[in-house]
C-alpha cells in the first residue's frame, strides 16, 4: 500500500499545477485522490459539461475530442481537468477511455478542503496558472 500511494504522489508531482508543492501540501493533495475505473469506451466527461476535478491517468489510453474530431490521446502520467478543478466550469473537451483506464480523481469539492488546511497553497497554484497564461499568450503572438 505504501509502493502504491508513493507511485501516487509521484504521478501527482507531474502534474504542473502541483509541481511548486512542498510534499507535506501534495500528501494531503494525495490523501484526497481516489482511484477510478472507466471501461473501454466509457465517456470519462464531455465537453461543455460542468467539470467536477482533475483526473491523472495511472493505467490504460484515453482519446480527448473537440467538437468530435480526436486531438489528442492520454497514457499513464497524463492528466485533465485541471482547470475544473479551479473552477468548476465546463468542459473544454470530451475524454472517452479507449481502453480501460483508471485515473486518480481530485473532485473539487475534496480539492477545497486541502486548499483551507494549506493556504499557501493557492498562491503556488496562481503562479503555475500566471506562467501558463504568459506562455500562452508568448505562443499566440509570435
Amino acid at each position: 500500500m505504501a509502493k502504491k500511494r508513493s507511485e501516487h504522489l509521484k504521478m501527482l508531482r507531474n502534474v504542473p499545477l502541483f509541481a511548486g508543492c512542498s510534499d507535506r501540501e501534495l500528501s494531503s493533495i494525495g490523501q484526497s485522490v481516489k482511484e477510478v475505473h472507466f471501461p473501454a469506451g466509457k465517456v470519462i466527461c464531455t465537453e461543455g459539461e460542468l467539470g467536477v476535478g482533475l483526473h491523472v491517468v495511472i493505467e490504460g489510453k484515453t482519446k480527448v475530442q473537440v467538437n468530435g474530431r480526436t486531438k489528442r490521446r492520454l497514457g499513464p502520467g497524463s492528466f485533465f481537468g485541471e482547470i475544473a478543478l479551479l473552477d468548476g466550469g465546463p468542459r473544454s473537451a470530451t475524454v472517452i477511455a479507449e481502453t480501460e483506464v483508471m485515473t486518480l480523481s481530485l473532485p473539487m469539492w475534496s480539492f477545497r478542503s486541502v486548499l483551507k488546511a494549506h493556504p499557501t497553497l493557492a498562491l503556488k497554484m496562481l503562479e503555475e496558472v500566471g506562467r501558463r497564461l504568459r506562455s500562452t499568450e508568448k505562443s499566440l503572438s509570435h
